[in-house]
């Protein structure tokens, strides 16, 4: 098992070493952590669309916010941010 260990080691440092491999890897990081973001984006503007509903309905940000992953302080502040509360 080490001899298969080291022919890993050694094939992750050659790929390191080599620019090329190390750039498309870093644009690969990049697109995940993008989607990943816009994933989150969207996500986040169907809590605060159904936050502010629910606001506009009358009720409480801190009743709203007990259904949402945020708590009072952060749903308020997100709301802010994205225009859907002045």
């Amino acid at each position: 098992m080490g001899v298969n260990l080291n022919k890993a080691e050694q094939k992750l440092l050659k790929l390191s070493a080599d620019p090329d491999t190390r750039k498309e890897y870093e644009r690969r990081v990049k697109a995940l952590s993008d989607e990943r973001s816009r994933l989150e984006d969207a996500e986040n503007a169907g809590i605060l669309k159904v936050a502010k509903s629910l606001l506009d309905n009358g009720m409480p940000l801190y009743e709203v916010a007990k259904n949402t992953p945020y708590n009072a302080d952060e749903l308020e502040r997100l709301l802010k941010r994205y225009n859907y509360i002045q």
